[in-house]
């Protein structure tokens, strides 16, 4: 009987261990997992910090010549994103309100979401005359 309670007292100290080593990896994993949630927090933070200088100085004279050159270069990406956005909303028959920037129909008269009224915007490559009638 000695044997049984020796590899029952064994068994139970093995398990104590693991337990244990099982709580620190748990520890460790909760303590990574609080690192990259407050980095991915800090990132945001710092890109939150970057877009508001950026508006706050586009429109100023930079002294310093590598954020001058950022600032070109983000407008300049800025200005093809709203081309492209366009592009898109066109392809699905969709634009932007200019009152309150959400995507409605192309032909809407009024906002969907703002309720303002909306002027139309001219057809490009409009082969049709226009159509001068009120509806």
């Amino acid at each position: 009987m000695d044997f049984l309670d020796d590899a029952v007292t064994k068994a139970k100290e093995v398990i104590d261990v693991v337990s244990q080593k099982t709580g620190e990896v748990v520890g460790v994993g909760k303590q990574k997992l609080d690192i990259a949630t407050l980095e991915s927090k800090r990132k945001k933070d710092f890109e939150l910090l970057g877009m508001l200088y950026f508006e706050k100085v586009k429109d100023e004279t930079v002294e310093d010549d590598s954020i001058g050159r950022l600032i070109v270069s983000i407008t300049e990406k800025n200005e093809k994103i709203d081309r492209l956005k366009a592009e898109v909303n066109s392809a699905k028959n969709k634009r932007t309100c200019p009152h309150c920037g959400a995507l409605i129909e192309k032909d809407s008269i009024y906002c969907s979401i703002c309720g303002e009224k909306l002027v139309e915007e001219p057809e490009e490559d409009s082969a049709e005359p226009e159509n001068t009638e009120e509806q």
